[in-house]
């Protein structure tokens, strides 16, 4: 039995580590999952699967070093534990921590190409360190494999691709999707949903400026922008500006998702930066077709002319090419989200984390081999 140690920054409860928690193996790799934040809906979640958890009480930068001491002690007393790590911050902090303990360490890599598109190169040296000196790197997609291995210099025998993966969303009732469907004053209307956070890298502002030639084809279109973010006032603004405040409708973060994906005809993801693309996959899962870009990881989730169309990424003509030709076509409609569905239950949760745990075995061989 070999303990695992999850560590990421904040505290929030997300589907991803209920997926851990519901599938690893107990008796095998048993998992205590925490924060560097200080405890929240995270360590509330994790209690209600039967989890062991911990917070590290560090809620920014400053708190670091205290958090880097304690995580050390932790990981000391808890015989024979493996660090796994995932995001920015607790990859090196988890990477500092797992050396001074003499415990394994990987981490997985949930961003692709994000600090070198926006010229960090500090980040981008971070990175680089980090995946030099981990046992092992797990890559969410062969895109981000790829800039790990060319980009940072890993070794190639360190990093291993496993592609993200979900539990089935939950079937809204037929009211629950009506209620949606009033609630937005959709009626009828062709609705394109954004299941995106508003920052630049997901590229809203591609799609606003290929919207325009979408209504003169396709006539009224529904496109429900649905996430958080910096960019809500900007985006806001363009709308206006674009006339478009008829079409585009910013509802700000959802938890309504299963709903909005049942009265959606197609989903649309104009990526600038991706790592792997979750929200296209949870599209698919549901049935609906998914219009993308060629950005990071999302061609490995959707299957081109299969499940969805892919787009060069920052190209309004093509996006609307593209969105206008799912929206005209009923029957591609149908034939993408029914091989969408078919597609997506290969990228179940449970085998997300049978990969990690093959990672383990590999790292704690190749670790017993070398002493």
């Amino acid at each position: 039995m070999t303990p695992i140690w999850h560590l990421i920054d904040a505290s929030g409860d997300t589907a991803y580590f209920r997926s851990i928690a519901r599938h690893h193996d107990r008796e095998r790799f048993p998992v205590t999952i925490g924060s560097l934040a200080p405890a929240g809906p995270l360590q509330e979640a994790m209690r209600a699967h039967g989890v062991p958890t911990f917070s590290l009480d560090a809620p920014s930068r400053a708190g670091y070093g205290g958090a880097l001491w304690r995580l050390m002690r932790a990981l000391r007393r808890a015989r024979g534990a493996l660090l796994h790590a995932h995001c920015f911050d607790p990859t090196w902090l988890g990477l500092a921590a797992a050396r001074l303990a003499g415990r394994p360490f990987v981490f997985t890599r949930h961003h692709s190409d994000h600090h070198l598109r926006l010229g960090k190169r500090w980040h981008t040296r971070v990175d680089a360190f980090c995946a030099a000196r981990a046992d092992g790197v797990i890559a969410v997609s062969e895109a981000t494999r790829r800039i790990v291995l060319d980009v940072e210099g890993a070794s190639r025998a360190r990093v291993t691709v496993v592609h993200n993966g979900i539990d089935p969303m939950p079937r809204p009732s037929a009211g629950e999707i009506e209620d949606a469907r009033r609630g937005l004053e959709v009626g009828a209307s062709a609705v394109c949903l954004v299941p995106a956070r508003l920052h630049e890298e997901k590229g809203h502002r591609t799609l606003l400026e290929a919207l325009p030639a979408v209504v003169k084809r396709c006539g009224h279109v529904a496109v429900l922008f649905a996430g958080a973010g910096p960019e809500r006032e900007r985006l806001q603004a363009e709308v206006l500006a674009r006339g478009l405040e008829g079409t585009v409708r910013i509802l700000g973060q959802r938890a309504d998702m299963p709903a909005l994906l049942a009265l959606s005809w197609l989903v649309v993801l104009p990526s600038l930066a991706e790592s792997f693309g979750l929200a296209a996959l949870e599209a698919s899962s549901a049935g609906v077709p998914v219009v993308a870009s060629d950005a990071g990881g999302l061609p490995e989730v959707v299957a081109h002319e299969r499940t969805g169309l892919i787009t060069p990424r920052g190209d309004a003509a093509a996006l609307a090419e593209a969105v206008s030709r799912v929206i005209l076509d009923a029957g591609l409609r149908n034939r993408f989200g029914e091989e969408g569905q078919r597609r997506a239950a290969g990228f179940s949760a449970a085998r997300m984390v049978q990969g990690y745990e093959g990672v383990y075995a590999a790292v704690l061989e190749a670790r017993q081999g070398a002493a």
